[in-house]
């Protein structure tokens, strides 16, 4: 969504005046030390966008932003597992256990129900396990909410969860019983979600955004293009994100038995949304959103990308006593399959083998292609896919994406058909690699390893260094 430009001058200083007098009594409490005479590092980490009412009595987010100074060891059992990257032929019981120990890795110290008043937490084992990335709390649209720290992210209609004939999914043969559209509508339900990094990935995290909030970066010494500090992730990286949607399970019953967060969404204008326009822009109010996807990524060297993704979706329809039992992997993903359609032509086409799919019996829930996508996911794109476009602008500059920095929510046509947009798109690559097929500023743009939230950060300090709110 456009930001409006704030007029540079008096305007701006006198903003900018008014919100740090409002705001550093909040900076003293969070401990930001620079708060007080470095603007950016205020908007850097403060821990949310809005603030809780005098009455409110639930649970108020923290950002956990104390990150590692010197680079940690961190336990990682599945990169001992002896799983094969090169198998054209995987099979998931060839990597089930390796995605249950990232699994068992994530879920460890947490209440397995999730209730709202704990929410996630960032200690496990009394140290903290769990950071979170600078920089969410600036966009007052879509900016972290200050119940548990969640942002707004792409929208989901009910279609997308049914899997409605008129959903383009891999084969739009399979539908959900029982969630029928109301009225005809398609209502648009919003998710709300929270990424963290484990010590090895906030090491890097902290290296990239200092005290100053700024982004520190340097020139490749061999290319002289830009990089940023800290990166790449070193091996031992988790990241995790928690997705929550406003969808009900009276709308989709397999969200039955869900959590029941509180976080402050976006005012609905009607009772059943059915496009953005129905609720309003900046308005918040609170509302109750459902865990229904949960992300899960690690370094592992062995992988073509360096990466390796997982997905979690909720299934309520599981016997398990607890939320967390409910969870179940669709599968893992660590390259785009540059082997198959729409990498290549049609008459090219090999089967997937980077992209190994687990049995599930909820709607149909695949990426392009078939490759790995989670339940409120893009389907035209896929987990490795949109994840290895992370790229940035130079600090400060806006990114704009497909002009400066690769573009990363493509159009359906780049799933459908071959072309060298497709062919750059499902590509392997390694950072730090400019984006494939690139030339120009995209080809000069900042490499992130994959990392889209840092990919916000960079975007939204350059919204505040251009004076846009």
């Amino acid at each position: 969504m456009k930001k409006g430009q704030i007029a540079l001058g008096c305007t701006l200083f006198v903003a900018l005046v008014f919100v740090l007098g409002q705001m550093s009594r909040t900076a003293d409490s969070q401990g930001v030390a620079p708060a007080r005479t470095n603007p950016s590092a205020l908007f850097a980490f403060r821990d949310s966008v809005d603030t809780p009412p005098a009455n409110w009595k639930g649970p108020t987010f923290k950002l956990s932003h104390n990150y590692p100074k010197v680079r940690p060891k961190c336990e990682a059992p599945w990169l001992r597992r002896p799983v094969n990257f090169n198998d054209p032929n995987p099979k998931w019981e060839d990597w089930k256990d390796y995605v249950q120990d990232i699994i068992n890795y994530v879920a460890e110290g947490q209440d397995p129900n999730l209730p709202d008043n704990v929410g996630w937490k960032t200690e496990v084992n009394g140290q903290t396990r769990w950071f979170h990335i600078p920089w969410m709390a600036y966009d007052a649209h879509s900016g972290r909410e200050f119940v548990h720290g969640l942002t707004n992210e792409l929208s989901t209609a009910l279609s997308t969860f049914r899997n409605d004939e008129d959903m383009e999914r891999a084969t739009g043969k399979q539908k959900l019983d029982g969630a029928a559209k109301v009225k005809g509508e398609d209502p648009l339900f919003e998710t709300w979600s929270v990424g963290m990094y484990n010590p090895c990935g906030a090491w890097s995290v902290g290296q990239v955004f200092p005290a100053s909030g700024a982004p520190a970066t340097h020139r490749d010494p061999q290319t002289g293009q830009l990089r940023a500090n800290g990166l790449p992730f070193p091996e031992g990286t988790v990241v995790m994100k928690l997705l929550n949607s406003t969808a009900d399970p009276g709308r989709v019953p397999y969200l039955k038995n869900s959590t029941s967060w509180q976080a402050n969404g976006h005012k609905k204008l009607v009772p059943v949304p059915t496009g953005p326009s129905d609720y309003t822009t900046y308005d918040r109010a609170i509302t109750t959103v459902h865990l229904v996807q949960v992300d899960l990524a690690v370094i592992d060297p062995r992988s073509p990308t360096r990466w390796v993704y997982s997905t979690l979706a909720y299934d309520g329809t599981r016997p398990g006593p607890t939320v967390w039992s409910r969870l179940v992997p669709l599968g893992v993903q660590w390259g785009s399959d540059p082997q198959s359609f729409p990498a290549v032509p049609n008459n090219q086409s090999k089967p997937l083998w980077q992209s190994v799919l687990a049995p599930t019996s909820l709607p149909e829930h695949y990426g392009c292609g078939k490759r790995l996508a989670g339940v409120v996911d893009n389907p035209s794109s896929s987990c490795v896919s949109c994840h290895m476009g992370a790229y940035a602008a130079a600090p400060g500059e806006i990114i704009q994406q497909g002009k400066n920095v690769p573009l990363i929510f493509i159009p359906k046509s780049t799933c459908q058909n071959y072309s060298a947009d497709s062919r750059s798109y499902f590509s392997n690559y390694k950072y730090p690699m400019p984006y494939p097929g690139s030339t120009g500023a995209v080809k000069a743009a900042i490499p992130l390893d994959s990392s889209l939230q840092l990919q916000v950060a960079f975007a939204e300090y350059a919204e505040f260094m251009n004076g846009h709110q």
